[in-house]
């Protein structure tokens, strides 16, 4: 059994490589094309979805779910076709399918852009100059929806196990080399492979089935499954709801478990700025994942004439009426401030990974936060990035200091900066290093301890002792906190290693 993922750009004779390389093979192809026309069939409008995540400012949460809806049928209809069976799919993105798993031919098709123009003046009937600026717009466009729906990068050539120019290839050898690699046997679907397909295919329905229940269909969920065990999670703002999704997945086919479990708390990361391509947002990611929390942003500004003091930019959204169904198109409203300091983006990206509980912005000080997070009670963590820069480095460190002084009196909630956030709940080069050495520093001690138990007995009770008692005390006291403090080092730092805090 073995499934060959082929993507092209637009206008690209994909199809025409896909069936070369069928009547060589005789496996069946698949196409996006077809799979577009089945989701219209069932009531998943594709083409609106494509457009409302191409013009929308902010990618909310209703916008997430419904990418998840047209994922989870994508991969139930390829399931199905694959089935004891291999299968050639083409599409524009269709090598990020099924994430993941293993023995996957995973092929990228280059076409030249003149050759591209060529086919699509000839199918569109428009001229030269027209036909780049529509493929160039296109391919733009293609690369938005990309990045929101799998969260990469088009042109990342580390999703690819093969890519072919057909600059100076022609589409039968293009096809020949396609049908040998497909029939290696790392690209022959192993158990494992099998297994974790259907892991992604079990998801995918249980999905489905909440999308079309009333009481279910508008959450944003996140759902797992594995060995047949569905896992749900959602946040604690939707908790009313989770005996209905229990409800819901209990008729599930194939499931021999459900288990749904709320996002117990929120991290709070305040800033000037924010930017969700670096290393310290990564970190705090990776973090919300481990403790399956949800993060809140807030931004805070100096106060200005004309800034409201207080703007919610982002957060839980109304449920739609039972029934409603938009294709995932949100109605268009104000324009949005491009210069918000990256909170914007950096919530598209939360709320594309279902951890956003949500942003927004201030402008004062320790007051007006106080003000925000006074009647919150569910956060296990606040973090403080750069705040109060316009005042200087020293005022601005004083500043933060007081701020996160005031937070953590009202929240009673640990309270860190970004550079602490790393050493206290992360394991990377510097605790592996911290770990190494103290672990040489326990065994240095236990094994002078067991390789000198006479004189120190004779040190603690002997006749070194009727002497020098006072000594005897004063070297305990000293060297069971020692003792105590490296060896608690080590196994903190094998917990946070293990991801246990």
């Amino acid at each position: 059994m073995s499934i060959v993922l082929i993507s092209a750009p637009a206008h690209s004779m994909i199809r025409v490589l896909a069936k070369e390389m069928a009547d060589k093979t005789g496996w069946p192809v698949y196409s996006r094309d077809q799979i577009a026309e089945e989701a219209h069939a069932q009531g998943i409008k594709l083409s609106r979805l494509e457009a409302s995540i191409i013009k929308s400012p902010i990618m909310s949460e209703k916008l997430a779910w419904e990418k998840e809806i047209y994922l989870s049928f994508v991969t139930d209809v390829l399931f199905r076709k694959c089935k004891d069976h291999n299968l050639i799919y083409t599409g524009r993105a269709a090598h990020l399918l099924f994430p993941g798993v293993p023995n996957i031919l995973r092929v990228g098709i280059n076409v030249p852009m003149e050759t591209r123009a060529d086919i699509a003046a000839k199918q569109l009937n428009l001229s030269p100059e027209k036909t780049l600026d529509y493929l160039t717009s296109l391919d733009a466009d293609v690369k938005k929806w990309v990045h929101f729906v799998h969260r990469t990068d088009l042109n990342d050539t580390s999703s690819y196990d093969l890519q072919l120019n057909l600059k100076h290839l022609s589409l039968a050898n293009a096809s020949d080399l396609l049908m040998q690699t497909a029939e290696l046997p790392e690209f022959s679907l192993s158990d494992e492979s099998v297994s974790h397909l259907e892991d992604l295919h079990l998801a995918a329905r249980a999905t489905l089935k909440l999308a079309l229940n009333n009481e279910t269909s508008s959450l944003n969920l996140g759902v797992r499954s594995s060995g047949g065990v569905v896992t749900v999670t959602y946040m604690p703002r939707q908790k009313k709801v989770a005996e209905s999704i229990s409800r819901v997945l209990g008729s599930l086919e194939e499931c021999k478990e459900h288990v749904c479990t709320m996002a117990e708390t929120n991290i709070l990361y305040l800033s000037e700025q924010f930017d969700p391509k670096t290393e310290n947002f990564r970190q705090i990611t990776q973090l919300a994942k481990r403790w399956g929390a949800a993060i809140e942003l807030i931004r805070l500004i100096p106060k200005k004439d004309g800034i409201p003091l207080f703007q919610e930019v982002a957060g839980p959204e109304p449920r739609t009426e039972p029934g409603t169904y938009t294709g995932g198109v949100e109605d268009d409203g104000p324009e949005v401030n491009t210069d918000d300091g990256g909170l914007h983006i950096t919530l598209e990206e939360l709320v594309a990974t279902g951890r956003s509980a949500g942003g927004v912005t201030i402008a004062g000080g320790q007051r007006e936060v106080i003000e925000v997070v006074r009647d919150t009670d569910n956060y296990s963590l606040v973090i403080l990035d750069d705040l109060f820069t316009s005042k200087g480095p020293q005022a601005s460190t004083r500043l933060t200091r007081e701020l996160g002084l005031a937070i953590h009196n009202r929240l009673k909630t640990p309270v860190i900066k970004i550079d602490e956030l790393k050493s206290s709940f992360l394991f990377g080069t510097k605790q592996a290093a911290k770990l190494l050495m103290f672990s040489l520093l326990v065994v240095c001690i236990y094994g002078l301890v067991f390789m000198n138990q006479l004189p120190i007995m004779n040190f603690l009770g002997g006749e070194l002792h009727e002497h020098w008692k006072w000594a005897g005390s004063v070297m305990v006291f000293l060297f069971v906190p020692l003792v105590a403090y490296t060896y608690g080092t080590v196994t903190g730092l094998i917990l946070k290693l293990v991801n246990i805090d």
